[in-house]
């Protein structure tokens, strides 16, 4: 979350001189060259052939999504706002198509009545085009997070997803800011390179390197093949 603000609230500070959407494509640039230049100090291969570069590719066009709509909708709107109204559309997306007990669809309920209370609130105040942005964000973060099966993944394997992202959303993202981005401009200084800097590590590199940092090391388990048989010598019974 600290990370997420930082990248967002920067990107706010510094639209004046760089359009939010050009800052994105700027930022996943970065992050994609520094993701490289670590890999490379660290002797990952990241073109290594795997099962990996399909969902990622895919897992690309969703995440191109999901931060082009959310700069734009940062740029329309309050962060506060984007913030509540992504983590909790979010938390709905993620739920869809789960069998949850009685007590969860409760809660389930109660934030999609709260989400379309929001959504409603935003029509009236005039934002409603910031809150059906932040909602397509919700529902390309989902659809990313589903459809990678991080939990599976090993570290390298993870980063070599995560550099595919920002690969195919460094192609797309300047294409997406010249086609749709309501202003070019483009007059950066040292506060919105700094800036730009700071949603690259946040936003490109913060979220992969914690999720890495919580996955299980190789070595930290016990193997659990079920081909896997122990004998047990009479002897040592």
């Amino acid at each position: 979350m600290l990370c997420w603000l930082a990248q967002y609230g920067s990107s706010q500070m510094v639209a004046a001189q760089v359009a939010p959407l050009f800052q994105a494509a700027i930022a996943a640039a970065w992050a994609m060259l520094l993701l490289w230049l670590w890999s490379r100090w660290r002797g990952t291969a990241l073109f290594a052939q795997g099962a990996s570069l399909l969902p990622a590719l895919w897992g690309g066009v969703l995440f191109t999504l999901q931060w082009g709509c959310l700069y734009l909708a940062v740029d329309r709107q309050a962060l506060w706002r984007v913030a509540i109204d992504f983590a909790l559309l979010a938390l709905l997306a993620l739920q869809v198509g789960r069998r949850k007990q009685a007590r969860a669809s409760r809660l389930w309920l109660l934030g999609a009545i709260c989400a379309l209370l929001l959504g409603a609130w935003a029509w009236r105040a005039g934002q409603g085009g910031a809150w059906l942005l932040t909602l397509v964000a919700a529902g390309s973060f989902a659809l990313g997070l589903r459809q990678t099966g991080c939990a599976h993944m090993a570290p390298q394997d993870l980063m070599r997803w995560r550099f595919y992202q920002l690969c195919v959303a460094a192609l797309l993202l300047p294409l997406v800011a010249v086609a749709f981005s309501p202003s070019w401009n483009f007059l950066p200084g040292n506060r919105a390179l700094l800036a730009m800097l700071l949603q690259a590590v946040c936003g490109g590199l913060g979220f992969a390197f914690l999720l890495a940092r919580a996955l299980p090391q190789p070595g930290d388990e016990a193997p659990r093949d079920p081909h896997v048989v122990r004998v047990i010598r009479p002897d040592a019974a």
